[in-house]
């Protein structure tokens, strides 16, 4: 066997072994990133169970006023994991809104919220 056949044996090989070793990269990629999509569904599934049992918030708490993002009461009805009508119907309308993945909702007072994939995700409430 001549020195050049070898060497193509042994690059054909090599390139072999790369594009296997790509392959499990972007499968291990795939997994991960559903794996920290199942890791966040968790956690809002266990906040909601972690939640106080029994009545329902909206029987312990009232119910929201019409002030809006105006009224601190409204933010303190804020829960993590909420979708972007639950927020509306408790805060109203944002001032202006920046979105994607992670979307910030910006309301007049300085107060901001903030959606990771369509659920609320965090808040700072007036001061």
């Amino acid at each position: 066997m001549s020195k050049s056949t070898t060497l193509l044996k042994t690059s054909l090989v090599g390139c072999l072994m790369l594009t296997s070793t790509l392959s499990a990269f972007a499968s291990d990629s795939d997994r991960i990133n559903q794996l920290e999509k199942d890791v966040q569904e968790l956690k809002l599934r266990l906040s909601k169970i972690e939640a106080p049992q029994g009545t329902p918030a909206s029987q312990t708490k009232g119910v929201p006023s019409s002030d809006g993002w105006k009224s601190l009461a409204n933010w303190r009805y804020l829960k993590k994991g909420m979708s972007y009508d639950d927020v509306r119907a408790i805060l109203g309308q944002p001032n202006r809104i920046m979105g994607g993945t992670i979307t910030f909702w910006y309301f007049p007072n300085s107060s901001d919220v903030t959606f990771y994939e369509d659920k609320l995700y965090g808040w700072s409430e007036p001061r």
